[in-house]
């Protein structure tokens, strides 16, 4: 059966059961868009068109059967990315935090300051080297600063000896330079003294001495 859009006049072949029904059928042409209501065919001739024919032509969809779109699903596979990347980090800090707390007698060593924070965690950096004294006797050579001193136990056990932080202050008791020195020997007996020695060059003529045992 051929249909004639009352718009545009294209003609479109289609079959004629889809508009045998008794009160006609609503369709749309596929070239203009307008829409129509077909009544049911009278007559139905079995012949070719001798008119153009295009084909599409277009049946309104009916409310209530739109197709429904199937969910999609996350993929997994990023979240767990982001589980074991955040597990590593955490893994990291904890790790730094560690190593931290165990060497924080380097740490205070290097940055006297920090001695106030790892007692306000409750971790006191206890200075080292009870038991032993220090004798120090710094001189001022043309090139620089040389500093001598001795390190003498004045207990009846033996000790370990820790290492030394040599600090150089400025009128105002600010440090202006520091250096952390092996001692001369691992281990002192009761009333055995080593003998140490460091310099600093360029140092400022008025600068004073101060050292120390660092932080174990």
């Amino acid at each position: 059966m051929i249909l004639a859009c009352p718009v545009c006049r294209i003609h479109y072949l289609v079959d004629e059961h889809d508009l045998n029904r008794p009160a006609g059928r609503t369709v749309r042409c596929a070239s203009c868009g307008h829409t129509w209501r077909q009544p049911q065919p009278l007559v139905i001739h079995d012949r070719e068109p001798a008119t153009r024919i295009e084909p599409g032509l277009g049946v309104p969809p009916r409310p209530g059967r739109l197709p429904v779109p199937a969910p999609q699903r996350r993929p997994r596979r990023r979240s767990a990315v982001s589980w074991v990347v955040l597990g590593l980090v955490f893994v990291l800090l904890a790790l730094a935090v560690l190593a931290v707390i165990i060497a924080r007698g380097d740490v205070v060593a290097a940055w006297p300051a920090a001695a106030r924070l790892y007692a306000l965690a409750g971790l006191p950096a206890i200075p080292s080297g009870p038991g032993l004294e220090l004798g120090v006797i710094p001189a001022r050579p043309a090139d620089g600063l040389i500093i001598e001193g001795s390190i003498t136990n004045t207990g009846t056990t033996a000790r370990e000896v820790p290492r030394l932080r040599v600090a150089l202050r400025d009128p105002n008791e600010n440090e202006t330079q520091f250096k952390i020195i092996d001692p001369p020997t691992a281990r002192l007996g009761p009333g055995e003294s080593a003998h140490f020695n460091t310099s600093f060059d360029n140092a400022d003529e008025t600068a004073t001495v101060k050292v120390s045992f660092a932080p174990r």
